[in-house]
């Protein structure tokens, strides 16, 4: 739980205190006297805000040139409090086990350190051996991403329903939920990857000396891995499989690390299946003649890991699919895959008095994102299946 609550203030930061918003807020504060996001906000008001009326108050208050020069900003000011609300309550589970960091450049650099030699015997008059460090060099760099929604003056002035509020709403929350989709993407990593128009790349983060396939691989440098010789389906012996592999993974030394797997990621397809894995008192599966284990046993997994199940895991194929076999066992106490957010969701608004705005009474707003996501290091995850078993 402290990193899912950690990981919602980094966001909350990274909508709320970027320089586009804070402007917004300055020129909304000129106009209204008020924090167009704060606790004192119109827009937060049980009765709801009303463009139409704001409008119409501005006109009445202020000279015509002035009022529609104001509108404007208040109209981009509610916008943007539609979007970050929305952003905020739509329901995902990259937080429940990503590490989300506020970025502030173009490319972040990262360099995870794997420690140093391990400590031998010294005899007597024999010198104390050297030891060096091992470590990985990665670069993420933030990608650009975003959306423009159009809509008639006479849909704006008209609205006795809220429905504008509830489409700008949307510009947000589908901000969200791309975010959703590149982590699970990333995570897969498998060639050919989309959902709808958007293709994404697999893992940008491969170190350059790491030999044979990654992120997932029987043979990452030092002798760890991080997948089975062969894909085996979501059952309890798979599981136990890959928390004892997690148990002895290697690093770039060869030295056992600490990776306690406490984190169990899937598609909607084994939910009921992971819930009784996870929660049944007395051991979940029939056991053979000769083996552990049995009616009226106690289970073994009952309550070591959490279960995030989310409807955009990607199969083998690169595609979303919520039936997808695809499992992972993680370990969230770790930053080993991060989401690094430059700008959340920043509204931008076209000027009112240029191009289609002046030409066809149209109001243009665009939504922006800057951001990326990636593995630091996979030897903290296990891929049970990659869908297709």
């Amino acid at each position: 739980m402290k990193l899912i609550e950690a990981n919602k203030k980094v966001l909350a930061r990274v909508l709320k205190e970027n320089d586009e918003v804070k402007l917004i807020n300055e020129r909304f504060k000129k106009i209204t006297g008020k924090d167009a996001f704060g606790a004192e906000s119109p827009f937060m008001k049980e009765s709801g805000f009303s463009f139409k009326k704001a409008n119409q108050k501005l006109h009445s208050t202020l000279r015509e040139a002035d009022a529609s020069s104001a509108f404007q900003q208040v109209l981009r000011a509610g916008v943007q409090n539609a979007v970050n609300s929305a952003y905020e309550t739509v329901a995902t589970t990259f937080e429940d086990w990503v590490t989300v960091i506020q970025s502030s450049k173009d490319t972040e650099l990262y360099a995870p350190l794997h420690g140093i030699g391990f400590p031998r015997q010294v005899g007597p008059s024999e010198k104390y051996p050297q030891v060096g460090a091992a470590g990985l060099s990665i670069q993420l760099k933030n990608n650009k991403y975003g959306t423009m929604y159009s809509l008639e003056r006479e849909l704006l002035d008209d609205d006795q329903t809220g429905q504008f509020n509830r489409q700008a709403g949307l510009l947000g929350e589908y901000m969200k939920l791309l975010t959703e989709v590149l982590v699970y993407a990333k995570l897969a990593s498998v060639s050919n990857m989309q959902y709808l128009d958007y293709k994404i790349p697999p893992s940008e983060t491969k170190p350059a000396d790491e030999p044979g396939s990654y992120p997932w691989s029987t043979s990452l440098l030092g002798g760890g891995k991080n997948k089975p010789a062969s894909y085996g389906a979501f059952n309890q012996a798979n599981i136990q499989l890959g928390i004892t592999a997690l148990m002895g993974q290697k690093n770039l030394l060869g030295i056992l690390m600490n990776v306690n797997a406490n984190r169990l990621l899937i598609s909607p397809k084994s939910t009921f299946d992971a819930s009784v894995l996870a929660n049944s008192a007395y051991y979940p599966t029939g056991a053979t003649p000769g083996s552990t284990g049995g009616a009226f046993s106690i289970n073994p997994l009952k309550g070591i890991f959490d279960i995030s199940v989310s409807r955009y895991m990607f199969d083998q194929t690169g595609a979303v699919n919520p039936n997808s076999s695809a499992w992972y066992l993680v370990d969230d106490s770790k930053p080993w895959f991060v989401v690094q957010m430059r700008e959340a969701a920043v509204v931008e608004q076209e000027a009112p008095n240029a191009g289609n705005s002046f030409e066809m009474d149209e109001i243009r707003f665009k939504v922006r994102s800057r951001m990326n996501a990636d593995f630091i290091d996979p030897r903290f995850a296990w891929q049970g299946s990659d869908g297709s078993v």
